[in-house]
């Protein structure tokens, strides 16, 4: 199993170290993501339900000295057609934009392995893990739809114009790509009442009233 190192520093957007209201109650700061190792892993495709359906799939994740950054990002390509996706993982809350500059950065060693054109889809976790996002989504919706529930079709097309979609489609941008559509396994709003339950020991005084919420965010991309 071969590992291949990228060493290089982080450069946080000016904005995320300005505002000091996006930052609180997010544990990822500045300093968090300077002097950090870029490491890829292969994952065995072990399981039965991945041996004939996956073809190959690697790890991408951060050292910071001796300490791993909560944050992985795992890159899995299909048997079927070579088309690939991209999935994150991390456990405590991140600002959206940081996310984005994360993926952005794998990108160069994404490109060595997998044929860019071939880049399908992107699933996040849940929005309320996003405090930027959140503020921004739960404002939009509230102004659409007051808090009530909408159907899975309705949420596609509120999604599809939100702030959201404007930031991942100008990420996209260079690809080529854009989104074609989103979804969110069994979506529901959730009321900041509940968020200490997804979100342990993080400050919520920022939070706003509501979320969007559900089994992750799931992007699915064409090309432009």
């Amino acid at each position: 199993m071969k590992f291949y190192l990228f060493i290089f520093s982080f450069f946080v957007f000016s904005s995320c170290v300005q505002d000091k209201k996006t930052n609180s109650g997010n544990t990822q700061s500045s300093e968090d993501i300077k002097d950090t190792i870029l490491i890829k892993k292969q994952k065995p495709l072990s399981a039965s339900f991945e041996v004939g359906f996956y073809s190959r799939s690697y790890y991408y994740y951060w050292l910071a000295g001796k300490d791993t950054l909560d944050l992985t990002i795992n890159v899995t390509e299909y048997e079927k057609d070579s088309t690939f996706s991209v999935s994150v993982h991390h456990k405590k809350p991140l600002l959206f934009k940081m996310l984005l500059y994360y993926i952005n950065e794998c990108f160069p060693l994404i490109k060595k392995d997998f044929n860019m054109a071939k880049f399908r889809s992107i699933y996040l976790k849940s929005p309320v893990y996003y405090l930027d996002l959140t503020i921004e989504l739960s404002r939009e919706y509230e102004q659409k739809f007051g808090r009530k529930n909408i159907n899975y079709q309705k949420l596609n097309k509120f999604l599809l114009t939100s702030s959201l979609n404007i930031q991942i489609d100008n990420f996209l941008s260079p690809l080529n790509k854009k989104v074609k559509r989103y979804s969110i396994e069994k979506f529901h709003l959730i009321n900041k009442t509940y968020f200490n339950a997804l979100l342990p020991n993080t400050d919520l005084k920022d939070y706003p009233e509501f979320a969007i919420e559900g089994m992750g965010l799931s992007v699915e991309l064409e090309n432009k």
